[in-house]
This record gives structure tokens, C-alpha cells and sequence, in this order.
């Protein structure tokens, strides 16, 4: 018999291969960091022995999540807006009042908590928006264990009075530039490494987009940023360009398979073309469109984007606009909201969400052959989940149940690059207790730097 690390035997595995196969009463063996077979667990217990049997029976075996888009530094703002401001008078407050006076460690807490919530819920990859220091977070943050992009924030064109942080072209490209020399290759075992991030949404000159286009392309990296979220942007940038935000970045040539397009509320059909010419990818947070009232229910339309070839992934972006980072959720809201603003139940499926939570954010950063499913001679990135809980019963579809029934809590044991990082809902690489304490003080801090009230309508005593 052959010999493996870690057999993850019994349960339901749902491989998200191209066959879209599920198996019940399944198996996964992983040696190093690779899965080395997926089948039945009749054939892989025949065929495999291991240093270590897991029993998953009740449990659901599947790729890790991919979490296409999340901030670090917004963990610090959480709870301090008034839910009142939507879209740019949100933006402006957040970044106005907390933004300006954040420390690294700030950034560095407020990355630990939220990559944990989101590993507690079951996402291994994260493409993260932008730091202000992106040099202390990517070396402070490595030491959780999970596999990831991030960038530094970057911006040079003020809009709507949003001119907090804004810097000259030359500098957002040359510091851009630097980060990604430094940390093309990742940092402490390589599992987070850098990519182009700026900001987007009309705060981004011409030559900021085309030459940062022209960076990620000879770095073989991606090139993530906001777009198309608020009737706002397109008013703006049909005024500066003379073409809608989509349009815009499709003439300048700054389209294509290594750029990931984030929000996308105000797309029109003939720029769902472009994406699909250029292979460019999408990502949606259905979560951040409802808080902010981008008009994602009379605008939306990522059921077209999908029917036309474009990859669309999911992200449940930050902690202050969307305010949590559960990707079961996201799945959710990812699945449900286009049968209603479609009018059509058929316009999406359980299937499709799953789909986006896992293979297609794999393929928007460019990792669709290494993770995103469960294959032989991908990476060893698995979640097991437990179906032993009442949401599930009774569990004709495991499916069905997952992305309808199902959080993020449900999530007991995480494997990334092969590696056992959480488990029985443990996280096993670093001090939860430790993080969390951090980030009350640090936050306390903040809230006195700020000068801000907590908003809300009820006193708080």
C-alpha cells in the first residue's frame, strides 16, 4: 500500500472538479502539501495508508474557501460609522476621521482579526485590498499560516471631496513597485505575497491604471481594484474620460485575465462584453452593496456577467461596511439575491455560489491549477465541516444545506498547504486570546485618538 500524511476518511467530499463531482461516504489523502487522491473511501482505504486516520463521518469534505476580497486596516473602524451613510458620505467618514491617524499596529491587529474570523469560517486564500503599510502587515501577518495577496493602498486623484491619503502618481507607483520587488516571492514560507493594489472608484488617474496594468503584467501578479460600485464613479469618470468606468479601463488596455474588478454594481451589457473579450475577472460582496445602498437590487447584474463567460468569485470585503467575513454567508446572499432582483428563481443556484466561493476566486488570482478543488496534485488547502448540527437535518443535499442553512461556525478543521491550522475550531498557529485582547486596547486608543461616539440610537450606559 502506498503511504500518506493525513487520510480524511468517511463523510461527504465535494470536489468542485471539473466533473463537479461529490462524493458520499468519501475520501481525501494528502501527503506534504498535496492531495495525492479523492474518491470513495472503500478505494482510497484499499489503496492508501496514513500516519494518520481522520474519521469525518458527518462531515463535509471540501476545497477551502477562497475570500476574494477583504481590508486589514477597516477591522479598526468597525461599529464606528452611522449606518446612515452609504456609499461616498460613508467613505469619506471612515477614512476622514479613522483612516488618517492608524498605526501599523493597528493595521497589523485589525489584519489578525479579521484573517481569523474568516479562517474560523472556513476560507484558507484571501485577496486582500490594500495596506498603509504593507511592508509591517505582510511580515506580521504570515505567522497565521494562510495562503493570500495583498498590496499597498494607493490612490492619486481626489473625487467627491475624498482626498484623504491621496499621493502623487510617481510615488503610488514607485512604492508600489518596491513592495512588489521585496515580496514577489511571499514572506516566511511564501504562502502571502505581494500583488498591485489601488484603489479605484474614480480615485485613480489614466496612467496610475495603464501603468499599474503594465507592473502586475511583468510581475505575473494581479491587479485588484474597486470599480463601478456607485452611480457617483460613473457620473465622475464619464466626465474626466468620457467613458463609463468599464469602457474607461477597456480602451486604455488595462483590461484583462490578471486584473480583478471589485464590486461592479453599475456594469451595462456591452461592458459585461469587454470582461468577457478580456477575460478579466469580477468580484462581488453582495454583503457591502446592501449595507451601502449601492443599488445592487435594481443595478445589478452578475447573473448576465456569469452567462457570458466572465469569472465572477466572491469576497466578503471589510469589516466596517460589510461587517463580517463569513464566506458561508456571503455564499448565501451570493445565491439568493438574483433570484429576487431577476425575478427568476432559476437566475441562480447553490451550485454557482460554491462555485464562486471556491474554484473562480482560485482562477481570479490566478491559482485555479493549485487550489480551488479538491484534485490530485493541488494543494492540500481542505475544510471539514461538521453536517452533525440541527441546521442540517434532515440532509438530503449537503449542497442545499451548506449555502442555505449553513455559517460559518460550522467549520471545525482547516488544512492549507497541508498543514493543520485549525482544528476542532483551534486555531493552532497563533494566540487567539492574545490577538483579540490587542485589538480591544488598540481599539480603545483609536476611539480616544478619534474623539468619536460610538453611533447608535439607544444610550449606552
Amino acid at each position: 500500500m502506498e503511504k500518506v500524511d493525513v487520510l480524511l476518511s468517511g463523510g461527504t467530499v465535494i470536489t468542485v472538479d471539473a466533473e463537479r463531482r461529490i462524493y458520499r461516504d468519501g475520501a481525501v489523502a494528502l501527503r506534504g502539501s498535496e492531495i495525492v487522491a479523492v474518491g470513495k473511501r472503500e478505494d482510497i482505504l484499499q489503496r492508501f495508508s496514513a500516519n494518520e486516520v481522520r474519521d469525518c463521518s458527518n462531515k463535509l469534505i471540501m476545497p477551502g474557501f477562497v475570500n476574494a476580497h477583504l481590508h486589514f486596516y477597516h477591522t479598526m473602524h468597525r461599529g464606528l460609522a452611522p449606518e446612515d451613510l452609504g456609499g461616498w458620505l460613508w467613505s469619506n467618514y471612515v477614512h476622514g476621521n479613522v483612516a488618517t491617524v492608524l498605526t501599523k499596529e493597528d493595521e497589523i491587529y485589525g489584519g489578525l482579526i479579521v484573517l481569523l474570523e474568516t479562517l474560523k469560517a472556513g476560507t484558507t486564500t484571501f485577496l486582500e485590498a490594500g495596506s498603509y503599510n504593507p511592508q509591517a502587515v505582510i511580515e506580521g501577518l504570515s505567522r497565521i499560516g494562510m495562503r493570500g495577496l495583498m498590496g499597498r493602498r494607493s490612490f492619486d486623484q481626489a473625487i467627491m471631496s475624498h482626498g484623504m491619503l491621496l499621493e502623487d502618481t510617481d510615488v503610488c507607483l514607485s512604492e508600489n513597485l518596491k513592495f512588489l520587488k521585496k515580496y514577489r516571492d511571499g514572506y516566511n514560507g511564501g504562502l502571502i505575497k505581494a500583488c498591485v493594489d489601488v484603489v479605484g472608484l474614480g480615485r485613480c488617474t489614466n496612467r496610475l491604471y495603464l501603468e499599474s496594468k503594465a507592473m502586475a503584467d511583468d510581475y505575473n501578479t494581479t491587479l485588484n481594484l474597486h470599480l463601478a460600485a456607485m452611480t457617483e464613479e460613473v457620473t465622475d469618470t464619464r466626465m474626466k474620460t468620457g467613458y463609463r468606468p468599464v469602457e474607461n479601463l477597456y480602451h486604455l488596455g488595462a483590461l484583462g485575465s490578471n486584473v480583478c474588478l471589485v464590486h461592479m454594481v453599475h456594469v451595462v451589457d456591452h461592458e459585461i462584453t469587454m470582461l468577457s473579450d478580456t477575460g478579466t475577472n469580477v468580484i462581488h460582496c453582495p454583503s457591502t452593496a446592501l449595507k451601502l445602498n449601492y443599488e445592487l437590487s435594481s443595478k445589478g447584474k452578475f447573473p448576465e456577467m456569469l452567462h457570458h463567460g466572465v469569472n465572477v468569485a466572491i469576497g466578503s470585503d471589510a469589516a466596517d461596511c460589510s461587517n463580517y467575513a463569513d464566506m458561508i454567508r456571503t455564499m448565501y446572499l451570493a445565491a439568493v439575491l438574483p433570484k429576487d432582483y431577476c425575478n427568476h428563481a432559476g437566475a441562480s443556484s447553490a451550485e454557482g455560489a460554491i462555485e464562486m466561493a471556491t474554484i473562480n476566486g482560485a482562477k481570479a488570482i490566478g491559482m485555479d491549477k493549485e487550489i480551488g478543488s479538491l484534485e490530485v496534485g493541488k494543494k492540500a488547502d481542505v475544510i471539514i465541516i461538521n453536517m452533525r448540527r440541527p441546521e442540517w437535518y434532515p440532509n438530503y443535499s449537503e449542497v442545499q444545506n451548506l449555502v442555505y442553512s449553513s455559517s460559518g461556525d460550522a467549520v471545525e478543521t482547516v488544512y492549507i498547504d497541508g498543514r493543520l491550522i485549525m482544528e476542532n475550531r483551534k486555531v493552532l498557529t497563533v494566540d487567539e486570546d492574545e490577538i483579540m485582547d490587542r485589538c480591544a486596547i488598540l481599539g480603545h486608543d483609536l476611539l480616544k485618538r478619534t474623539g468619536l461616539k460610538v453611533p447608535g440610537k439607544w444610550p449606552i450606559l
